[in-house]
């Protein structure tokens, strides 16, 4: 691996804030085939083409236009990368819709690609936002 697991993450979250393209292609550079993105109790996606698909469907149903993260705290131990995270919702009119806490966990393969992304959050709080 040639840049440290920490920096691959961070530079990932960064992406997101910077609109569905730039993001789309951060997910597709880091992820594997067979990549397992699993929000706790919500849902679980395996490869880039299924968590682009559960992106697209979670867009449609909050009805924004990208979300930005707000990286509160990341820490990493070997290929594992830990993260605190406010995903703000932004509706196209650039006003923001809602936003919720998630920790993250990031598990790495030896050549910097994504095995496993866990996020654990309050599925009430997402919930909320849906009635807005």
């Amino acid at each position: 691996m040639t840049r440290a697991p920490f920096d691959i993450i961070r530079e990932f979250l960064d992406a997101w804030s910077t609109g569905p393209e730039p993001l789309e292609k951060a997910i597709r550079d880091l992820f594997r085939a067979d990549t397992e993105w699993i929000n706790m109790g919500l849902s679980k996606t395996v490869g880039p083409d299924q968590a682009l698909a559960m992106g697209a469907k979670f867009e449609a149903a909050m009805g924004y236009a990208k979300i930005t993260v707000e990286t509160l705290h990341i820490a990493a131990n070997g290929n594992v990368v830990l993260t605190e995270r406010m995903d703000r919702l932004i509706a196209a009119d650039g006003r923001e819709i809602g936003a919720f806490a998630l920790a993250g966990i990031f598990e790495l393969d030896h050549d910097g690609k994504l095995i496993r992304w866990r996020d654990y959050t309050d599925p009430s709080a997402v919930a909320a936002i849906r009635g807005h």
